[in-house]
């Protein structure tokens, strides 16, 4: 399970196209995520700066910092899940026959589902009942940084079902549906 990009046999050219789409989402999610860590990262800097040599701290550094952390944190779960780097028992389960593999992917999926389905109508109940409730400093609903909740779940969600699609496009293959070089395609 190396990170080179040899996988056995030929990827059906769906597998692909789909992977490839997949890919486009990823490196669209990355690079808000990046945006918005580097952004953290010069909101902190600039609150550090005004508290201690100008003497006069800015109050809404810390709120700011702290909604893009929760934010880039929460984008980068479909980032994880698209390079199949989820939290998993890949040394037991990669000894396992490929089919019981298969078998394993297919139920851990659904699990996952299952939680983001739950995350994003919770997340949305969460986005409808902050909307009262604001941010001391900068006076923002709380609405707008709980809409990562939802937004975080429908994201992993559709990479999820691509992933599964890639996954069932390969069944007649020897490729394991756990092998992370799928998610260089």
């Amino acid at each position: 399970m190396g990170q080179t990009n040899n996988l056995p046999g030929e990827l059906p050219s769906i597998a692909t196209k789909i992977a490839r789409f997949a890919n486009v989402i990823e490196k669209t999610t990355l690079v808000v995520s990046v945006i918005m860590g580097a952004l953290m990262t010069l909101v902190v800097i600039f609150g550090v700066f005004a508290r201690y040599i100008v003497q006069n701290p800015a109050v809404w550094t810390e709120e700011l910092a702290r909604v893009l952390m929760i934010w880039t944190g929460y984008l980068g779960i479909s980032i994880v899940l698209r390079r199949r780097g989820h939290l998993g028992i890949l040394y037991v389960v990669t000894k396992l026959p490929l089919s019981l593999q298969r078998i394993v992917k297919h139920f851990n999926d659904l699990l996952i589902l299952i939680f983001m389905v739950v995350l994003v109508l919770n997340g949305l109940d969460m986005v409808a009942a902050a909307k009262n409730q604001f941010e001391p400093a900068t006076g923002i609903t709380m609405n707008y940084p709980f809409s990562i909740i939802p937004l975080c779940g429908l994201l992993t969600v559709a990479q999820l079902i691509l992933q599964v699609m890639v996954d069932a496009c390969l069944w007649g293959t020897k490729i394991s549906p756990f092998d992370q070089n799928l998610s260089h395609l």
